[in-house]
């Protein structure tokens, strides 16, 4: 094991890439990223929510204590590994039940119009099949029930993963560089709009929400989170002079003159599409 592989598996007690996920980037990005997804489909006590690419599960569990006892949560992945971790997390009293388990987003273990609600967050760029995997989210919608999916803008509007892609590209190569980008695949707003009303959506709406990551360790522990990507084994790869390197390389990038263990905030942009189901004719 090389220092830097050592550094990435010290920051998370030996937790892998589900750790990195939960213990750096839930708090700092994906839950006010949650937060701001459920808002705007104003969950009711008593609903159904299932989640697509539930990963360690903030979305459900955000969700469950809004539904109450009387409401239910799926929470679907393809990870077992994010399962596991999501298992690990207990709810407040009077939550919702939440129902962990796998299934393909294009495929999902639902029955038809079961569900009153249905979140994606951050996964629908990573699906083989997009449309696919849309048109289940309404097939499993009861007649007026509501969709919201989160997908990032691009990776110059998420400085943090376009700095450590220009220290990857000095410090490793173009194409593991590219590695990385891929979360900020998604084509944008109208492509939003078009796979939604392709699927039959109607009422959809796209608005942008800025969410701001502090990292109180610095730029070097908001690197740690790379252990999530699969960048992670060519970075556990480099000797630690080399990743020191790279940690420095990615803090000026950042447009950073302090040091990386320096607080830092970084701000990162996502899309957030809501659309129904449409009621059936009377």
């Amino acid at each position: 094991m090389t220092d830097s592989a050592w550094t990435f598996t010290a920051a998370f007690g030996g937790g892998g890439a589900a750790g990195a996920y939960e213990g750096v980037l839930v708090p700092r990005l994906f839950t006010p990223c949650a937060i701001a997804l459920l808002a705007r489909l104003g969950l009711n006590p008593g609903e159904t929510l299932l989640d697509v690419a539930c990963g360690t599960g903030i979305v459900p569990r955000l969700a469950a204590p809004v539904l109450g006892p009387a409401g239910l949560v799926l929470a679907r992945d393809l990870t077992e590994q994010m399962l596991e971790v999501a298992r690990t997390v207990a709810l407040p009293p009077d939550s919702a039940p939440v129902e962990y388990g796998v299934a393909p987003a294009d495929r999902l273990d639902a029955a038809d119009a079961t569900v009153d609600v249905v979140t994606c967050q951050q996964g629908l760029q990573f699906f083989p099949d997009a449309p696919a995997a849309v048109g289940e989210m309404f097939r499993v919608l009861r007649p007026g029930g509501r969709a919201g999916i989160a997908v990032w803008r691009h990776i110059e509007e998420c400085p943090f993963w376009a700095a450590a892609q220009v220290a990857a590209t000095e410090h490793l190569d173009a194409e593991r560089a590219a590695l990385i980008t891929a979360p900020f695949r998604w084509p944008g707003e109208d492509a939003l709009v078009d796979v939604l009303q392709g699927a039959g959506f109607r009422d959809v709406v796209v608005s942008t929400h800025s969410i701001v990551m502090h990292f109180e360790l610095g730029m070097r522990h908001a690197l740690t989170s790379l252990v999530a990507t699969p960048l992670a084994a060519h970075l556990a790869a480099l000797h630690s002079d080399a990743y020191e390197e790279f940690v420095h390389s990615a803090t000026r990038a950042l447009g950073r003159s302090a040091a990386p263990d320096d607080a830092v905030d970084i701000p990162a942009r996502t899309l957030i599409a809501t659309a129904r189901r449409g009621a059936p004719l009377p």
